[in-house]
């Protein structure tokens, strides 16, 4: 124990760290202990027991003379809880403020929406308080969670529960218990657990290291360094991004490899004094990844040894405990000794955790069968059908249906799936027949409506490519053949995923520049060339145009930030570039990324053009919204750069994005000032770093999701619509002179069946077709 003895808090935690140590001492003993004189011992104890924290009693004589008074930490001096949330379950614990475990409870909280997920994790909380009232206040709370949990408990990013990214959980729990809460992330949890329960038992010192290794579909770490949780400057230290889905041929064995290389160097570089591995997987996982390492080491370099986990799936809980005793020695004591504070009776945790599964490899899905998926459309964005096969989906690929010669190679050697087991097919009608949950549709747009169709009529539920089509009437065809069947649609609008839309929308939400009364978009299309002028997309009559295929995403992040639609709208612009071009060929059957380079530039160099370009190039509209607030897009296909500048204007302020993915940043300006280039507030934007990858693994998440239970989803078919329909008009507004033209209405019960995410009420069934 290290405390500063010449303050009073020093001095105060010192005597309060030796009463939870022990059954009882005397004031001689703490004295003696302490280095400290008895007067000023006593005069702590008072203090301590003023605070309802110690208390004294006189035990029988044991001999002659009076016997010494004992002090003791107070029965009722408190007590911390520490939780371990997971996407179907989680385990709440009760712990004194001596680290005794009282009680904990598993408990399930399988497909609750996210409000439903916060009001049962609150219950479990207060029956929890309920059971333990004589125990004294509630000290501190500390939640394990899944995620990316930045230091003030906002759940920046999590793929198991994506209704959540970017909530303030340690708020507004904190709000709804009456007590301050912890965040942390669940492998930081469990690292800090193991480092806990080590130092508990001797083998290590309050300021070691440690590395915790969690081997699971994938590798993540925890670090504690110096005897503190290492979260890095974007609370992603130690994520790797391994996937055993990533190995190929490899397998198993490539992922050891790969970890074994990885956590080699993190060894080199750190040095710690323990690397712990976790893992749910069978076989020895301590001796292969030992194993690896050794074979990668020369004969002069020092020797890295695995340990096995001592906690298992407690450890996180564990972790989550210790946490929370030190939170509360902090806030009641106003210090904190550099010793940790470790949990003992750890045997109520696993005896909780006996009774069911819980484990940090719990999926989505666990105990429902496995989703049978299909594919329309065997092309450049058929790539997100890896995302479905992630282990925390559930899911597997049994059909495409693309009437190319090359599909079977395409889907193994450009999509990434194994064909083996497959149904290969060139029609509809066959595909329809290979039993199907659900189907991805990312054939080209003008297909769209029909497929979509067809697949909802037949009950299979479909992840729709934006747009959701290049028609008015297509568009309304699907919502209502949707509404009609009940068959569940989705529309992969994939930016409200994306880690600098969500931001965005968290600083309104919060805020901090009031109403929004303008949002500007300004897209640089700087790949334009080569991903849209090069095939279909550059002829009308597949595409309609480029503001739909591009503006249509932006265009639905604007709806979402600013809660509303546009109802008019006027556009402006014209094929300016790539007309000019006459290198023409036709590219039929090939898939974009074999013509793509950076290297084709400058722009008027392209070769290799469709043989029918008639969309425009350089193209912008402005829109009034529904709730009186001004949108306006601007898109140029022959920038040298690509990223998305918005600037969101509010009654209270402004913000404005500066690069759209991980390493870009959000500034605000809420104060009047002249020109400010950093703005009042910057937040870094988290989450991204592969571009709209990370955000199609969230959206193919959630679809999967919904497919299977229903659960609402931040995407929407409406929003989609409204989207797609405001593109069109402004696309059709310049090629007919700038003329402004009004966005439609849909049916009222229309409107609502999709505002209740598709839910049926009654026998509500009609038809809206004319």
């Amino acid at each position: 124990m290290c405390v500063d003895a010449d303050t009073k808090s020093g001095r105060l935690a010192m005597v309060f760290e030796l009463l939870r140590s022990a059954e009882s001492w005397t004031v001689s003993e703490l004295a003696t202990k302490c280095g400290l004189s008895r007067p000023t011992v006593s005069m702590l104890l008072t203090t301590l027991e003023e605070r309802g924290l110690a208390s004294s009693g006189e035990p029988e004589a044991m001999g002659a003379g009076r016997p010494a008074t004992q002090w003791r930490l107070a029965a009722d001096a408190g007590y911390v809880i520490g939780v371990d949330l997971l996407r179907t379950s989680l385990v709440v614990s009760v712990a004194r403020l001596n680290g005794v475990v009282e009680r904990s409870e598993l408990g399930q909280i399988a497909d609750s929406p996210g409000g439903d997920r916060f009001r049962l994790l609150v219950g479990a909380l207060r029956d929890a308080m309920d059971a333990s009232a004589e125990l004294g206040p509630l000290r501190a709370v500390t939640v394990s969670t899944t995620g990316t949990v930045d230091g003030a408990g906002v759940v920046l990013r999590s793929l198991s529960a994506p209704e959540w990214n970017g909530f303030p959980l340690a708020d507004q729990l904190g709000a709804a218990l009456g007590v301050p809460v912890r965040v942390e992330n669940d492998i930081n949890s469990a690292a800090f657990g193991e480092f806990t329960s080590r130092w508990a038992a001797g083998a290590l010192r309050p300021d070691d290291d440690l590395v915790y290794v969690h081997v699971d579909d994938g590798i993540v770490t925890g670090l504690v360094l110096g005897g503190v949780i290492h979260r890095g400057t974007r609370f992603n230290a130690g994520e790797f991004g391994l996937r055993l889905t990533e190995n190929g041929d490899e397998g198993d064995e490539g992922l050891m490899r790969q970890a074994a290389q990885n956590l080699g160097a993190i060894a080199a570089v750190l040095d710690p004094a323990s690397i712990v591995v976790s893992s749910t997987a069978a076989g020895d996982i301590v001796a292969r990844l030992g194993g690896h390492l050794a074979s990668r080491l020369e004969p002069s370099a020092p020797q890295r040894s695995f340990e096995p986990t001592t906690l298992k799936n407690c450890a996180a809980n564990l972790g989550a405990l210790s946490l929370a005793l030190a939170d509360a020695q902090a806030r009641i004591i106003g210090y904190q000794t550099a010793s940790p504070h470790c949990p003992t009776n750890p045997d109520v945790v696993m005896s909780a955790l006996s009774t069911g599964r819980h484990s940090t490899a719990q999926s989505i899905a666990d105990a429902s069968p496995t989703l049978r998926v299909g594919v329309v459309g065997v092309g450049a964005r058929a790539t997100i059908m890896t995302h479905t096969e992630m282990p925390h989906n559930n899911a597997k690929v049994v059909a495409a249906c693309d009437p190319h010669p090359d599909t079977v190679a395409r889907l193994r050697d450009y999509v990434g799936i194994d064909p083996e087991g497959v149904a290969f097919s060139d029609n509809l009608d066959d595909f329809i027949t290979a039993g199907l949950d659900a189907a991805v549709v990312a054939s080209p747009d003008d297909t769209h409506a029909e497929i979509a169709c067809r697949l909802l009529e037949a009950g299979v539920a479909v992840y729709l490519e934006k747009p959701i089509a290049i028609e008015l009437e297509g568009a309304t065809r699907i919502l209502e053949t949707a509404y009609q069947t009940g068959t569940r649609l989705y529309v992969g609008h994939n930016m409200r995923h994306m880690g600098v839309v969500r931001a965005m929308r968290d600083i309104i939400r919060r805020g901090e520049i009031g109403e929004v009364k303008a949002i500007w978009c300004r897209h640089f299309v700087g790949n334009g060339g080569d991903y849209y002028f090069k095939d279909w997309h550059a002829d009308r009559r597949h595409s309609n145009g480029m503001l739909l295929q591009k503006a249509a995403h932006d265009i639905d992040a604007m709806n979402w930030l600013a809660e509303s639609y546009a109802t008019r709208v006027v556009g402006m612009g014209g094929l300016t570039l790539y007309g000019d071009i006459t290198d023409r060929e036709d590219r039929s059957g090939q898939i974009m990324h074999t013509w793509f380079s950076h290297d084709n530039w400058p722009p008027l160099m392209q070769t290799g053009l469709n043989p029918v370009v008639d969309v425009e190039d350089l193209s912008m509209f402005n829109a009034e919204m529904a709730s009186g607030a001004f949108i306006s897009y601007q898109q140029c296909h022959y920038t040298p750069d690509y990223w998305r500048n918005y600037t969101v204007i509010g009654t209270e302020g402004r913000l404005e994005n500066f690069g759209d993915g991980e390493g870009g940043h959000i500034k605000v300006w809420n104060r009047r000032t002249d020109y400010n280039p950093d703005g009042d507030v910057q937040y870094p934007i988290l989450g991204d770093a592969r571009g709209h990858n990370d955000a199609d693994v969230l959206t193919m998440t959630e679809f999967l999701e919904f497919v299977r239970t229903g659960r609402p989803t931040d995407t929407s078919p409406l929003g989609a619509w409204h989207a797609a329909v405001t593109a069109i008009q402004a696309t059709a507004s310049i090629r007919h002179g700038s003329q402004p033209l009004v966005i439609p209405e849909l049916p009222a019960d229309l409107v609502e069946y999709f505002m209740r995410h598709q839910e049926r009420v009654g026998a509500e069934k009609r038809n809206h077709i004319s």
